[in-house]
């Protein structure tokens, strides 16, 4: 539980608090931008925020011993999905997602979007990645973004979100959830990278997958990408699979260019973060973002 006096938001790369206010994968975009790291700019409504909304909800708090019965977990998302945000945490959030999007069009936006992100305790771990089991939610206008929020809090008890929890002997209360809220990259191509081997552990090659356009249905496994497998030393291609290809796509997701700044990219994370490492990314315009970076799950 955060400390009292803990922030209810906190603006990325300035992050107070460890992840067990921010969650996994703000601690981690927090990290990125420390480390110098391009991200899309953004903030994070902490743990406390969620906890405070919790505490207005006395049948939720009480629904959270019955767990995983399956009338208590519909009885937690219901509440979390329609119950408006405390007077405090929606003063926060209005006025962060108000200075954020003036920062935008001042950068030529137009519309502003943005890209609402679970940001779950042990998320993105080194013991649990949780990836694609709790909510995100891309192309947000700025008055959907409490929707967006409440609705990932409400994730924290998807029925796969749980039944991980159960295989992994993890609290089924899950803990709390913290939510990103970032500009969305439109991205001309998307990737996820491995600094060693995913499936045989090498360490001399990484692994990357990518796709034109958004990433989410790739991460979530619902498009097959494609793949490459990249020699860590020269950077040279070992192996290439394409993926999934669009009526009238041709050729591959990502050019050489872009591929070879990615893998680059991808080592010097590495370096930073001291560990092998699963990056996700964006590309706009020739230039890539890091949306995510955790150490490699087994």
């Amino acid at each position: 539980m955060p400390r009292p006096d803990a922030p209810i938001l906190a603006w990325l790369g300035a992050v107070e608090g460890d992840a067990g206010l921010v969650g996994g994968k703000a601690a981690s975009l927090d990290a990125l931008a420390r480390l110098g790291f391009r991200i899309p700019p953004g903030f994070c409504l902490t743990t406390r925020a969620f906890d405070a909304q919790l505490a207005g909800l006395p049948s939720a708090t009480a629904a959270l011993g019955r767990l995983p019965d399956e009338a208590a977990r519909a009885e937690l998302t219901t509440a979390f999905e329609t119950a408006p945000l405390g007077g405090d945490v929606a003063a926060a959030l209005d006025e962060a997602v108000a200075r954020l999007s003036s920062d935008l069009e001042a950068l030529g936006a137009s519309p502003v979007r943005f890209a609402v992100r679970s940001s779950g305790i042990g998320e993105d771990s080194s013991a649990a990645s949780f990836a694609g089991l709790h909510e995100t939610e891309l192309g947000v206008a700025p008055d959907g973004v409490a929707d967006s929020v409440r609705r990932c809090w409400a994730s924290l008890w998807s029925p796969a979100a749980l039944a991980y929890r159960q295989r992994k002997g993890l609290a089924l209360d899950g803990g709390g959830m913290a939510v990103v809220v970032q500009a969305l990259v439109p991205a001309d191509a998307a990737a996820v990278v491995f600094t060693r081997h995913p499936v045989t552990a090498r360490t001399d090659q990484l692994v990357i997958t990518g796709v034109r356009g958004l990433g989410e249905a790739m991460v979530a496994g619902t498009v097959t990408p494609d793949t490459w497998v990249i020699d860590r030393g020269t950077g040279a291609t070992v192996d290439y699979t394409p993926g999934d290809r669009a009526a009238g796509q041709a050729g591959a997701a990502l050019d050489g260019p872009l591929l070879a700044d990615l893998a680059q990219l991808a080592l010097s994370v590495e370096t930073g973060f001291g560990a092998p490492v699963d990056i996700e990314a964006a590309a706009s315009r020739g230039t890539w973002f890091l949306l995510q970076a955790r150490p490699i799950t087994t």
